[in-house]
């Protein structure tokens, strides 16, 4: 089993709803996006906080 690197160790950002750190942003649509590798789905302000 793969552990996960802790969240307050990561230079990613947290993913909203699951702590995970994002290493990525899938936008698939003007309104569908998703974090990886969690798989949460975003909003736009998701992503917009997450990039900023």
């Amino acid at each position: 089993m793969t552990e996960l690197p802790d969240p307050e160790e990561s230079s990613f950002p947290p993913c909203p709803f699951c702590g995970t750190p994002v290493v990525s942003i899938t936008s698939t649509g003007p309104h569908s996006h998703s974090a990886s590798p969690c798989g949460c789905e975003l909003t736009l302000a998701d992503v917009q906080e997450l990039q900023g």
